[in-house]
C-alpha cells in the first residue's frame, strides 16, 4: 500500500533526492510510518539506506546547513540542521546481544526487512520507501498495520525483553500513548522478563530515560498503571509511589519531583537515583518539597 508521509515532504523528497543520485535505497523508519498511519505528524523521523550514508548527509548539509556526528560502532550518521532538527541515517543493520540488557554489537544487514526484524515492536518494525519510480510505499513483514488496527503491541521474538529490558518501560509508554494492549503473547513474556529480574540489570541512567520519557507522554498515568500491572516499577525504586498529582504538574522535571514528593522520607533517595547532577538533583527535591507542603 502506498502512505504518503504527513510532513516534511520537502525534506524527505530531498533526501530521497540524493540517495538516488548516490544509487541508494531510502526509507524513513520506525515511529514516522506507525504515526503517519495513524492519521498522525512525526517528529521521530529516521532513515535507513542500503549502504554508506556519507552522501545523503553531506548533500543535507549542503540544503539545511549544520553538522554531523558519525556512531561507527552503530553504522549510523547523526544530522544536525542548521535550525536544530536531529535526523538518523542508518545502514541496514543487525544486532546480536552478548548477554541480557547489554548494548548491541550491530553489523551490516542485507535488506530492510532484516533490519525491521531488530526493531522493539510490530508497530514500529514498518518503512516507507522514499525513492524510486513508485516513492511512498509501505514495508510492513511483520504485521505491523494489522496490529495496529488491532491496538495491540507485539514483540517480534521471545529473547526481545531479555535482549534490551527497555523494551518492557516502551511497551506500557506506546500502551500509555495509543490506549494500547499488549498482545497476549508479549504480555506473557513481559511478565517473565520481570520476574527474572531483567530490568534490573539496566544502568540507572537507562532507566532514568525511560521513566522521564513516559513522564513526557501527554498523560503518564496509563504507562505507570501498566508498569505496576507487570510489577516493574520497584526496579526504579523500590518506594516508588504516584498519583493523579503527578500528570498535573508541567514537564518531566516537575513530576519527578512529585513522584519524589509521594515517596515521602525515599524521596531523595529516589532523586539521587536518578544520576542527575547535583545541581539538577537539588532543584527536583527543591520542587518537591514544595509540593509536599502544598
Amino acid at each position: 500500500m502506498e502512505l504518503k508521509p504527513l510532513n516534511d515532504l520537502p525534506l524527505l523528497e530531498k533526501a530521497a533526492g540524493l540517495a538516488s543520485a548516490a544509487g541508494l535505497e531510502l526509507y524513513a523508519v520506525g515511529g514516522c510510518a506507525r504515526d503517519w498511519l495513524l492519521g498522525r505528524e512525526s517528529a521521530d523521523i529516521d532513515f535507513l539506506l542500503n549502504g554508506d550514508p556519507a552522501a545523503v548527509v553531506e548533500g543535507m548539509e549542503k540544503a539545511y546547513g549544520g553538522s554531523h556526528r558519525k556512531f561507527t560502532p552503530f553504522l549510523t550518521v547523526r544530522f544536525f540542521s542548521a535550525e536544530g532538527r536531529r535526523l538518523d541515517f542508518a545502514r541496514f543493520r543487525k544486532e546480536i546481544y552478548e548477554k541480557p540488557a547489554a548494548l548491541p554489537t550491530v553489523s551490516a544487514a542485507a535488506s530492510a526487512e532484516e533490519d525491521l526484524k531488530r526493531r522493539d515492536f510490530s508497530c514500529n518494525a514498518m518503512a516507507v520507501r522514499l525513492d524510486g519510480p513508485e516513492p511512498f510505499g509501505l514495508v510492513d513483514p511483520y504485521k505491523g498495520l494489522e496490529d495496529i488496527k488491532s491496538g495491540l503491541v507485539r514483540v517480534l521474538h521471545e529473547k526481545s525483553f531479555e535482549d534490551d529490558p527497555t523494551r518492557v518501560f516502551r511497551a506500557a509508554r506506546f500502551c500509555g500513548r495509543f490506549g494500547w494492549k499488549l498482545e497476549a503473547g508479549t504480555r506473557e513474556l513481559a511478565l517473565a522478563a520481570v520476574r527474572g529480574g531483567f530490568p534490573g540489570l539496566l544502568s540507572r541512567e537507562r532507566l532514568r530515560n525511560e521513566l522521564v520519557k513516559i513522564l513526557g507522554e501527554a498523560d503518564p498515568l496509563p504507562a505507570l498503571e501498566m508498569l505496576r500491572w507487570l510489577d516493574a516499577l520497584a526496579f526504579i525504586h523500590p518506594s516508588f509511589a504516584f498519583d493523579s498529582s503527578v500528570s498535573r504538574q508541567e514537564g518531566a522535571r516537575c513530576r519527578l519531583a512529585a513522584l519524589a514528593a509521594l515517596m515521602g522520607a525515599a524521596g531523595e533517595e529516589f532523586a539521587a537515583g536518578l544520576r542527575y547532577s547535583k545541581k539538577e538533583t537539588a532543584e527536583i527535591l527543591k520542587i518537591s518539597a514544595g509540593l509536599r507542603r502544598c
